[in-house]
């Protein structure tokens, strides 16, 4: 995703609103996006994949019910997304056991009024809405590809994952806004069967929790965020697999926005012991003038010094976008990515990628 969770808590909390009278019963949204993508290593084969977004938010009298379901092509065994994991979020979000695509109900929520803004949500949801949220920068339909872009790499976050957040402003202010939220660390994807039978099965052998929580400043133009996170599933230490500990990081947004430009920079720290990704900096600009957008992203993850055979992985991304008509858009992007997955050999994948991609997004 992510784009689904971000766009679906603005919705559930507006319809959770103490105006929610005035809203419709039921409102439905989406959008439909098609990705084809070319790299410049013939071991690597080009590939088109596509995904379908749908949000229902059911009003229960103060509470509404959101419900998130994804459908998702099969990516190709030897295709971009496969071989490139960080050139495209939009792929791959929604596969059966036997990694091909799917239809499935990706969140099923209630979110009910607890005071003033503050809303309480509770069932099967997605972490990152809550937590690494920026404004230009948490939708793959339309903004950035590059998972790096999306949300922050040193975070780990589990899938769609049974749990339970509190969100809104912090009392007595008017700029501060919190979030807090607590999941299984396991969720639908990180289960082996991909099943909702284990999704519920919370206390199976492996399973921990994950909880974070995030502090927010906001004013016109400016937003800064705080946060913190620890995953407890126990994890093997990376220079010896006999120990094992939890997760833990910190992780940062900065946003300011003036007139048609828009910045946004993250920062995360993770647990080097048992996380390859051991820290995170990446900033991204969008220049947006109806109807067209262009945006840039740079980002660097750093490996953990446990294994000093890893490699730092650098990302960069360019896109242009364009609207063809209406809620239908087109565009082009270019990303450069250098050691993919931490590759240091070369052998899976040649350590300095270009990758092209051309994008048909439509919102409904």
């Amino acid at each position: 995703m992510k784009v689904g969770t971000v766009l679906g808590i603005a919705a559930a909390c507006l319809t959770a609103a103490p105006l929610a009278a005035q809203q419709p019963r039921l409102q439905l949204s989406g959008g439909i996006t098609t990705v084809g993508q070319w790299a410049d290593d013939e071991r690597i084969q080009p590939e088109v994949v596509a995904s379908l977004d749908l949000f229902a938010d059911l009003r229960l009298g103060r509470a509404t019910l959101h419900i998130y379901t994804e459908a998702n092509t099969t990516p190709r065994v030897d295709g971009v997304s496969r071989l490139v994991g960080e050139a495209n979020t939009d792929a791959g979000t929604a596969l059966s056991r036997r990694r091909r695509g799917r239809v499935q109900i990706s969140e099923a929520r209630v979110v009910w009024p607890v005071s003033g803004s503050i809303n309480a949500h509770g069932g099967l949801l997605d972490a990152t809405g809550f937590l690494d949220v920026s404004r230009i920068a948490n939708d793959e339909n339309l903004f950035f590809l590059g998972v790096p872009f999306v949300n922050n790499p040193t975070i780990e976050f589990p899938d769609y994952a049974l749990g339970a957040a509190l969100q809104g402003e912090v009392p007595g202010t008017d700029a501060l806004r919190f979030a807090v939220v607590a999941t299984s660390s396991h969720g639908l994807s990180d289960n082996p069967n991909v099943s909702y039978a284990q999704v519920f099965d919370v206390a199976e052998t492996g399973k921990g929790l994950f909880a974070g929580a995030t502090l927010r400043w906001v004013s016109e133009g400016r937003r800064v965020a705080l946060g913190g996170w620890v995953n407890s599933a126990e994890q093997p230490r990376l220079a010896s697999t006999d120990v094992t500990e939890p997760n833990a990081g910190l992780f940062s947004v900065v946003g300011w926005s003036f007139g048609e430009h828009a910045l946004s920079a993250r920062a995360g720290l993770s647990n080097g012991d048992v996380s390859p990704a051991h820290a995170f900096l990446g900033a991204t600009y969008l220049w947006v003038r109806r109807p067209n957008a262009l945006g840039l992203a740079l980002g660097r993850t750093l490996a953990s010094d446990a294994l000093p055979e890893l490699a730092n992985v650098g990302h960069a991304e360019v896109f242009a976008r364009r609207r063809l008509v209406g809620e239908v858009f087109v565009t082009a992007s270019v990303q450069r990515i250098h050691n993919s997955d931490f590759d240091a050999s070369g052998d899976r994948v040649d350590r300095r990628l270009w990758i092209a991609g051309l994008r048909l997004s439509a919102v409904f």
